[in-house]
C-alpha cells in the first residue's frame, strides 16, 4: 500500500482565481487519495477557504499584512512545526520566500508552482533584476520549482535566475467531468435575460489589468456592426470591475454586457456560451480555457505566455495578438459565423482536454515530486 503523507499548500490566500482553484483541486484529489492535506494562507484565508474545510483539510492564515515583512517567516516556521507536514508545496513564488524558509529550517521538503511567467509583467530593466533577484533568493529554498508551461520555465531558467536541475514542466489539470447538477442552458439565459438563439461571447477571470478584459469590450463594440444582439458574459470579479462597467457604458454596449461576478461554478455560464474569449496580456496556462475545453466551447485566445504552445490556431481555437481587439473581434466574428467550425473547434478543444490535463494526471505528478523531493538544508541552500 503507498504510504499516506501529510501535505501542507502554500498559498497567499484561497481567493477568487485559476491558481487558488487549482490549489483547491489538489486539495481534493489529495484527501480522496488518503492523504492528510492542510493549506497555509500566507496573508488571508480568502472565498475558498470553506471549500477546503468541507474537504477535510485544515486550513489556516498567517495574517501576514501586503508588502514584505521577513519576521513572519517565522510565523511560518512555527506552523509549519505545528503542522508537521511531510511535504510542503508553495504557489506562486511569495508564498515561497515565507513558507520555503520555514520548511528548510525544519528540514521539510519544498515542492514550488510558478503559475504565471512574473517577468513578463514586469517593465523596465530594475524592476526585472530586482524579481529575478527576489526568485533566486526564494528557489535556494526550494527543492523542486515547477512551472505550468514550457514559456514559464524558460522564463525563471534564463540568466541561472532558478537552477535548471532544480525546474520540471507539470501542465495543470482540472477534473475530466463537469458537475453533474448543473442548470439547464435554457434556465441560465432566462436569469440573465438572455433570448435562446442570441449569440453570446464570454469569459472567466479575475478582474485584472494583466486579464485585458477591455479588450473583450472594444472587441464587442466592433461585433455589434455585424450581430448587433450579440452579448457580452463577464464571469468574475476584482478590482477593475467599474473601469470596465464605465468602459461599456462609453462604448455604448452596456446593455448587452452582463457581469455575472465570482461564480463558484462557472460551469454553469460556460454552457450558454457560443465563444469563450481569452484577452489576457500575460499567461501561464490558465485554468479556464481547461474549463472552456471540457464544456466543449470553441475559444479565441491571445497569443500570450503558454497559450500558444497548447491552443493551435485553427484546429482547437483560434489565436489573435495580444492587445489587438480589431483581430479578437475577426476571430471571434469567425466562429460565430460559421456553425461547423464552431462545432470542429469545440469538440478538438475537449479531446485536447481529455488527452491531456486531467486532474488526475497532475495530481500523480505532484504525489511523485512529494515523495521523491529532498529536503533543502542550511548547508545546501548557501551552495
Amino acid at each position: 500500500m503507498t504510504e499516506r503523507l501529510h501535505i501542507a499548500h502554500g498559498v497567499h490566500s484561497l481567493d477568487v482565481g485559476g491558481l487558488e482553484r487549482l490549489a483547491l483541486g489538489l486539495v481534493r484529489s489529495g484527501i480522496a487519495a488518503g492523504h492528510r492535506v492542510s493549506v497555509v494562507c500566507v496573508e488571508k484565508p480568502g472565498r475558498l477557504a470553506d471549500e477546503a474545510v468541507n474537504a477535510g483539510a485544515t486550513v489556516v492564515s498567517l495574517g501576514k499584512p501586503a508588502g514584505r515583512h521577513p519576521a513572519f517567516i517565522d510565523h511560518a516556521a512555527e506552523t509549519l512545526a505545528a503542522l508537521r507536514p511531510d511535504a510542503v508545496h508553495t504557489h506562486q513564488i511569495g508564498a515561497a520566500w515565507y513558507l520555503g524558509q520555514a520548511a528548510r529550517r525544519l528540514g521539510i521538503p519544498v515542492v514550488h508552482t510558478e503559475h504565471g511567467n512574473h517577468f513578463a509583467r514586469e517593465h523596465g530593466f530594475t524592476r526585472v533584476l530586482k524579481a529575478r533577484l527576489f526568485f533566486h533568493a526564494a528557489a535556494r529554498s526550494v527543492g523542486r520549482f515547477c512551472c505550468v508551461s514550457d514559456e514559464i520555465a524558460a522564463a525563471v531558467t534564463r540568466w541561472g535566475t532558478v537552477p535548471r536541475s532544480k525546474v520540471e514542466v507539470v501542465p495543470n489539470g482540472i477534473p475530466p467531468e463537469v458537475p453533474a447538477d448543473l442548470p439547464t442552458p435554457a434556465a441560465v439565459r432566462a436569469s440573465l435575460g438572455i433570448l435562446e438563439g442570441v449569440p453570446v461571447v464570454g469569459t472567466v477571470g479575475r478582474l485584472a489589468e494583466v486579464k485585458r478584459q477591455d479588450v473583450l469590450l472594444r472587441a464587442a463594440a466592433r461585433l455589434s456592426r455585424e450581430f448587433p444582439d450579440v452579448r457580452v458574459l463577464v464571469v468574475g470579479d476584482g478590482p477593475e470591475r467599474a473601469t470596465l462597467e464605465t468602459l461599456a457604458r462609453d462604448l455604448g454596449i452596456a446593455p448587452r454586457v452582463h457581469f455575472a461576478g465570482y461564480r463558484p461554478r462557472p460551469e454553469e455560464l460556460l454552457q450558454v456560451m457560443d465563444v469563450f474569449a481569452l484577452t489576457s496580456r500575460s499567461e501561464g496556462f490558465p485554468v479556464s480555457l481547461l474549463e472552456a475545453w471540457r464544456a466543449g466551447v470553441p475559444v479565441a485566445c491571445s497569443a500570450v505566455g503558454g497559450i500558444p504552445a497548447v491552443v493551435r490556431s485553427g484546429v482547437n481555437g483560434l489565436l489573435f495578438p495580444a492587445g489587438d481587439d480589431a483581430a479578437a473581434a475577426i476571430a471571434i466574428a469567425t466562429v460565430l459565423r460559421d456553425p461547423v467550425l464552431a462545432t470542429l473547434l469545440g469538440s478538438a478543444g475537449r479531446d485536447e482536454f481529455q488527452r491531456k490535463y486531467s486532474l488526475d494526471r497532475m495530481a500523480a505528478e505532484y504525489d511523485r515530486l512529494y515523495r521523491t523531493t529532498p529536503a533543502v538544508g542550511r548547508t545546501a541552500a548557501m551552495l
